[in-house]
């Protein structure tokens, strides 16, 4: 019995490194987009969501020009600020107080401006991500679990 216990112990501590090196979730918490693929993310209830940032990596150390943020929820209706959503003017997004209504998939679009030295020849990009939320009820961790696992 206790080999069983051990065993799963170790288990699980390695499934959840490699969590942790495989995922979009940085140092701070953040979670970034992946172009053309959505990340899935799962909340406990009633804590809040991780920080979605409306942007991948490489789109982070750049720097951009004119950025604009429009978040939609799983309504499919644009997300505004409220008492439950947070929408920051660099385009991150947390749910306070995650219940299981607001699971579904959140989408971000972001677009930016890129000029070109010689000319000074502007073109907008644009950029979409998707963050696909689960509410769920316990601790217990979800096999296989493909994207991020969140944890406050």
């Amino acid at each position: 019995m206790r080999a069983w216990v051990l065993l799963s112990a170790v288990l699980w501590y390695l499934t959840g490194v490699g969590w942790q090196r495989n995922s979009e979730r940085t140092e701070k918490g953040f979670i970034y987009g992946k172009p053309g693929h959505p990340v899935k993310v799962y909340v406990k209830l009633h804590h809040n969501s991780p920080v979605l940032v409306c942007m991948d990596f490489k789109l982070a150390e750049k720097e951009t020009v004119d950025p604009t943020y429009l978040w939609v929820g799983p309504n499919e209706k644009p997300l505004t600020g409220s008492n439950r959503i947070n929408i920051t003017n660099t385009g991150k997004l947390t749910v306070k107080d995650f219940l299981e209504p607001l699971s579904g998939l959140y989408t971000c679009s972001f677009s930016y401006k890129t000029i070109k030295a010689e000319t000074q020849e502007e073109k907008v990009v644009k950029q979409r991500y998707d963050f696909m939320i689960f509410g769920k009820r316990s601790n217990r961790r979800i096999f296989p679990e493909p994207s991020i696992y969140f944890q406050p």
